[in-house]
């Protein structure tokens, strides 16, 4: 049958070949799409014989229907000849991998440290020579092998090359991971006659029209329709789709087939594994009598099967399904049970062919359904899990067990981030008489996905409520995720000093939870400012070593960031970080990164906040979580404005934007309107500056939030200052004195002092600069030199240039070292100004500094003059003169190319 597969297959042997043909061999991954019968798995045979000849180690996966449901099943087929190499893998990793084939005991090993095992593994092995990964009917593997493989092509290192082919019209990780794609098409006419006339050349005229006209390319139907027009010339011509006729012409060669044969092939097909034993013995089961190997020979006569190796092989997926649609119900059922009672010693599969062998309820199987269950995760397959679950609960009699069972699968769903999946069981078991406290973990789960509507105090309200009633039940643990999800609606959306007061009051009323992370968590993102000190307090009592569960630290460390202590956040999240690294909790640490990108920003540390927001993003896409991409993005675009970059820092703003203001996020929308803000000071625009920044301020408008709002007080007073919007600035600085008075947020207290100075009537400036500086702002380096600038360039204006240059060389240094190229050219203006000539960060220093002056050179030298390049590049004019007279001196005489791009890379 793979004869003539390849006909007029030029263009994707030859993108095939160059994925390959790479020097150095290097990572790269290509999807196949296209229709059953296609020749894609042609395609993946080719690839194969061209990649042993180029000493390329190859791995195959096949999926296949009926195996979907084991766990890891095409993981341990992929795996195979490598499988004795997981033990020189790193102990986490070793210990994630081993269980999740069976070949060790452990606990339940979290799914994506077995992809990260995955990777490193086949790392580890291309160190010889490169691997290519060739998988075939990827929408037919187990659900985990299938994230895996998307995971290995997003992070595959080294030289691994990873080709899949799938069909069309199913859905799949692969699919949506935005990996290069080749669409296989039939073949041309000249290509499909010639394999007409290799494989049936007996056809009239006639018959080879409309069989052309049929197949349209397709070459398993070139290949396969002439022996369906012998067998049965009208289904042929039947108004079905191609892949529905060729399953029936299969269909029709099974139904002529001796009776033992055609038993055989049914439990061929209905079995996982392909074992020729076990279907023989299935075969022998069904029909209540002996059967031998030779029950298979006519099968594989007229090319339905192979039997190699032990090993019974379908030719083609289709020929499986026209085995399967040749069958009444009765029969598929009958030949299930004869498989389940031949599994006596693989209970998980026995279970599965009990469950497709009946119709109804059935109690007991829903039992041994809800074990294999526990099985799965203990070997890291969630979502095997979720499927038996599913199963079990259709099985169930009673609905409160059934709905039970439902929500026992939302919960191992919500610990994938996998919301449809969550939605679709509560919307199933909202349908099921629940017990009081079913009810409660359903409103839980309902809530984990859906926080932050604004103003949506009854919501609130309903879900403490719920966590008393819970508490009343001694389930304490649900209510306090309850009460978790109560207090993220008060700080991702404005719901009132009411429901908030609520949440603090239910929190406190919970008895011996006084230590729980949740309930530190809860307080703290509710009342970030009524119980801030209490928070601090709190938090002060975390032990700064020994074992701390890395999801406590993540709560605890955004409990220090709502309350607005960052160094201790900063420090929380670090552990976090590590913890969930080693553990591969992929899910949770984009959470974490997320945070600790506003974090580090706010710290001053950019180079940091970069990193956590490029794997941050890159991990919430992975883990598709968009609510957590779309904070990263929020905070992103904060860090460009920061760096100087103002055009992504507005493309970035008004992306995060869309989706936070869908969901009325106030948080992010705050971020948004900062980062806005920032991008304006940044490109000298100060009035729609101070009117971005403004608005986060002012508690009727979407960006309010009590806390967020703290990060902006500084550049808020800068922006008044160049706008004329001082008394505007100093309303909101008296607002935020009175809030200073109840609450320690060390990050309002930090920013106070910069914004009073800068606001300050002349006779009280000095005095108030003093008195900023002399504040220990030692974990606060861009406040303090932020302070630094406005004071040195205060002195210079009041003719004190020797005072000036001391500040304002020292703020420079540290806005070269953080990275903000914006205030450190700012600096370098005041500089020259006081009449010094500023110092420039090393060719290996300031990314950001080399990168502005090189888009500047490249416009200076087409002849462009500063204020249209301003305008270009969202910079004030004085910069980009700066930057001018610094390629003149550079440079020293020539021509202005060579002036701007010469000396744009001093």
């Amino acid at each position: 049958m793979g004869s003539g597969m390849l006909a007029g297959r030029r263009r994707e042997t030859d993108v095939l070949d160059a994925l390959l043909d790479r020097t150095p061999p290097r990572p790269g991954v290509l999807l196949l799409l296209g229709d059953p019968g296609i020749g894609k798995s042609a395609l993946l045979r080719a690839t194969q014989h061209t990649a042993r000849t180029r000493e390329f180690r190859v791995l195959t996966v096949v999926g296949v229907e009926s195996e979907a449901t084991l766990p890891f099943a095409g993981l341990h087929q992929l795996l195979r000849p490598v499988v004795d190499l997981v033990p020189l893998l790193p102990r986490t990793e070793r210990e994630a991998l081993l269980p999740a084939f069976g070949l060790a005991e452990g606990p339940p090993p979290e799914p994506y440290l077995i992809a990260l095992a995955v990777v490193n593994l086949l790392a580890s092995v291309a160190e010889d020579r490169p691997i290519v990964v060739l998988a075939d009917d990827i929408q037919w593997l187990d659900p985990q092998t299938h994230e895996v493989l998307a995971f290995l092509g997003r992070r595959a290192v080294g030289p691994v090359v990873v080709v899949a082919a799938m069909r069309t019209g199913h859905p799949g990780p692969f699919l949506t991971a935005g990996f290069p794609r080749l669409t296989v098409g039939g073949v041309d006419r000249e290509a499909a006659a010639r394999i007409l006339s290799a494989h049936a050349p007996g056809l009239s005229r006639a018959e080879r029209q409309r069989i052309q006209g049929e197949a349209l390319g397709n070459p398993l139907a070139l290949l396969e329709l002439p022996d369906a027009l012998r067998l049965s010339p009208a289904d042929v011509l039947r108004p079905l789709s191609l892949p529905d006729r060729l399953e029936r012409a299969f269909a029709g060669r099974v139904r002529e087939l001796p009776g033992p044969t055609r038993d055989a092939l049914l439990v061929a097909a209905v079995d996982s594994v392909g074992d020729l034993a076990e279907i023989l013995a299935g075969t022998s089961v069904l029909r209540g009598s002996g059967v031998a190997r030779t029950a298979l020979v006519p099968a594989e006569t007229v090319g339905l099967v192979e039997v190699r190796d032990g090993a019974v092989e379908f030719r083609h997926p289709l020929m499986r399904s026209g085995v399967l649609q040749a069958e009444c119900l009765a029969r598929l059922q009958a030949a299930n049970a004869a498989l389940a009672e031949v599994l006596v010693d693989e209970p998980y599969r026995r279970t599965r062919h009990r469950a497709q062998s009946i119709v109804g309820p059935d109690d007991g199987i829903a039992d041994e359904l809800e074990a294999n269950a526990a099985l799965a995760l203990g070997r890291g397959a969630v979502m095997s899990a979720i499927g038996d679950l599913e199963r079990s609960a259709r099985l169930t009699r009673g609905s409160a067990r059934r709905g039970h069972r439902l929500l026992t699968a939302a919960e191992h769903a919500f610990g994938l981030g996998r919301v449809d999946v969550v939605d679709q069981l509560l919307r199933a078991a909202a349908r099921t008489d629940l017990s009081e406290l079913d009810l409660a973990r359903k409103e839980w789960l309902s809530e984990i996905f859906d926080d932050g509507i604004p103003g949506d105090a009854r919501r609130v309200f309903d879900l403490c409520d719920i966590a008393l009633r819970s508490a009343e039940a001694d389930d304490h643990d649900l209510a306090l995720n309850l009460l978790l999800g109560a207090a993220l609606r008060c700080w991702w959306g404005d719901t009132g000093p009411a429901a908030r007061a609520r949440v603090v009051a239910v929190a406190e009323g919970l008895d011996g939870v006084d230590d729980d992370p949740r309930r530190t968590a809860a307080l703290a993102v509710a009342e970030p400012v009524v119980r801030c000190a209490a928070s601090i307090e709190a938090l002060s009592r975390v032990p700064s070593d020994g074992h701390v569960d890395s999801d406590a630290l993540r709560l605890l460390g955004m409990a220090a960031h709502a309350v607005g202590h960052e160094a201790l956040s900063a420090g929380l999240l670090r552990r976090a970080e590590t913890a969930l690294r080693e553990q591969g909790r992929l899910g949770l640490l984009s959470h974490v990164l997320s945070m600790q990108v506003i974090v580090h920003l706010d710290l001053g540390d950019l180079d940091r906040a970069a990193a956590c927001a490029r794997e941050g993003e890159q991990l919430s896409e992975e883990t598709g979580q968009p609510t957590w991409r779309t904070g990263t993005l929020a905070c992103g675009s904060v860090l460009h404005a920061l760096r100087g970059d103002a055009e992504v820092a507005l493309r970035l703003a008004a992306e995060a934007e869309l989706e936070a203001g869908r969901r009325g996020l106030n948080d992010l929308l705050s971020c948004v309107q900062l980062a806005r803000g920032v991008a304006w000071l940044s490109a000298g625009r100060n009035e729609d500056a101070y009117r971005e920044l403004r608005r986060a301020f002012e508690p009727t408008d979407p960006s309010f939030h009590q806390r967020e709002r703290f990060t902006g007080l500084t550049f808020l007073a800068e922006a008044a200052v160049r706008a004329d919007g001082r008394e505007g600035a100093r309303q909101v600085l008296a607002e935020m004195e009175e809030i200073a008075l109840t609450t320690p947020a060390p990050i309002l207290h930090a920013h106070l002092p910069y914004a009073r100075a800068v606001l300050a009537a002349e006779e009280d400036a000095e005095n108030l600069y003093s008195a900023a500086l002399r504040e220990d702002l030692s974990v606060w380096p861009l406040v303090r030199a932020r302070t630094e600038l406005a004071y040195g360039a205060w002195l210079r204006r009041r003719g004190r240039p020797d005072e000036a240059t001391a500040m304002l060389t020292t703020a420079q240094a540290t806005f070269d070292r953080v990275g903000s190229a914006t205030w450190g050219d700012r600096a370098r203006l005041e500089l020259m100004a006081a009449g010094t000539q500023p110092a420039w960060p090393a060719a290996a220093g300031q990314a950001g500094v080399h990168e502005r002056g090189r888009r500047i050179g490249v416009l200076v030298a087409g002849g462009l003059p500063d204020a249209e390049i301003a305008q270009q590049l969202h910079l004030p004019a004085g910069v980009v003169a700066m930057y001018r007279q610094r390629f003149r001196e550079a440079a020293g005489t020539g021509s202005r190319v060579t002036e701007a791009g010469d000396a744009s890379r001093r």
